[in-house]
């Protein structure tokens, strides 16, 4: 089976979960599947982009109430409207709408869609599509960009109509030409039934994410710590300040405790203790899977806005117990008092208290991370998540 795969994919050595994602697919296709990435199939001249006007336009319209600090950028833009475009109008969410043309004899049996809106062409002159998402972007709007819900919604509507005249394929407002919707969770399962998503189109497949080799588990040793971990690169979206709250607690009781960052981060612009603390502002993954994750005994993700948890699952995948905040998927990711314990966001108190908990009892530790370790090789790693899209896929092609 041949696939189109549209995803993101930067190339740098800090990239977003989307990019890491992006990348398994293509090194884990699912049995008898073989992936062509965007950029390698526009290369080859499979693939064309077209209708550059209408692509920028619609891009630009949506999600226009413009959140502070986040710039707006679409890669198949020519460089001097990008420019044009970041100096008018700087602070707006990224919206890369894929504006695509088969060409004859491109080979593609279907095309799976990751975390982009595409348009290819009529109905019934393409391959079936798959969409494929995190959350979706109402969720964004309302938890990482805090618009008012009755905004949000207003401009979900607008974008509906925009995107379904236009025949652009989105996970969220543009369906109905779509053979199938994957969501990565429950909580994202009820936010695209309550967007009006056919529940028959919705498929729940967890993230997958490569397993750590057994060799690579409990091999820490730093006696007499422990040492609690946050992957993150927006800090502030991962509570990174109430997490050095209560990381300055922690130690008051327990001095010998350690906390690792991993984030682009100015240590001067925190304001807070850094006492016990190592930042290490930017990481590849690899660094962070061989040198970070083996060298924690609880891993910390008390997010203020989560899409997924994706470090959350993969500190899982170590071993390790989590201790994360009581929000969207985190709460089903991290089963409370069994891979883990849950805290309310935004609570230094109830977060102190957890990490003490753990720090305390090593047995308990222990416990929660064998469980995490078992739920992330039955619902998460990779293997078992791309059979399930290879059965989405031939539901697709039936």
């Amino acid at each position: 089976m041949e696939v189109l795969l549209v995803g993101p994919d930067r190339s740098v050595a800090q990239v977003c979960g989307d990019d890491v994602l992006t990348r398994l697919l293509l090194a884990h296709p699912p049995p008898g599947v073989r992936y062509t990435h965007l950029a390698t199939a526009l290369q080859a001249g499979v693939v064309a982009r077209t209708r550059w006007g209408r692509a920028w336009l619609a891009s630009l319209v949506m999600h226009s109430r413009p959140p502070a600090g986040v710039p707006y950028a679409w890669s198949g833009l020519p460089p001097l409207p990008y420019r044009l475009l970041g100096r008018v109008w700087p602070d707006r969410p990224d919206e890369d709408i894929q504006w695509l043309r088969l060409r004859p004899g491109h080979g593609f049996d279907l095309v799976h869609a990751w975390d982009y809106p595409v348009h290819l062409g009529r109905r019934g002159s393409r391959p079936p599509v798959v969409l494929h998402t995190g959350t979706g972007n109402t969720d964004l709007l309302t938890s990482y960009y805090a618009l008012p819900p009755a905004l949000t919604a207003r401009l979900a509507r607008r974008d509906a109509r925009l995107l379904r005249a236009l025949g652009v394929l989105h996970d969220l407002y543009s369906t109905r030409d779509a053979a199938a919707v994957v969501v990565p969770s429950r909580y994202a399962w009820d936010l695209h039934r309550a967007a009006g998503v056919p529940e028959g189109k919705l498929r729940l497949i967890r993230l997958g994410l490569d397993a750590p080799p057994e060799a690579s588990l409990g091999t820490r040793r730093e006696p007499g710590t422990v040492r609690f971990t946050l992957v993150g690169h927006q800090l502030w979206r991962k509570g990174g300040r109430a997490l050095l709250a209560a990381f300055d607690r922690v130690r008051r009781r327990h001095p010998e405790a350690r906390l690792t960052l991993v984030s682009a981060v100015d240590p001067e612009a925190l304001g807070l203790s850094l006492e016990g603390v190592t930042i290490h502002p930017g990481l590849p993954r690899d660094a962070i899977y061989r040198d970070i994750y083996p060298a924690t005994d609880v891993y910390v993700l008390p997010s203020l806005a989560e899409g997924y948890g994706m470090s959350a699952v993969e500190a899982m995948g170590f071993g390790l117990p989590v201790v994360a905040t009581r929000i969207s998927a985190l709460q089903e990711l991290v089963e409370d008092e069994v891979t883990g314990l849950l805290v309310p966001p935004d609570d230094p108190e109830a977060l102190a208290r957890a990490m003490i908990r753990l720090l305390e009892a090593p047995a308990l530790r222990a416990r929660l991370g064998a469980a995490g370790r078992a739920r992330f090789l039955a619902e998460h790693e990779v293997g078992v998540c791309q059979a399930a899209m290879r059965r989405v896929y031939d539901e697709a092609l039936a």
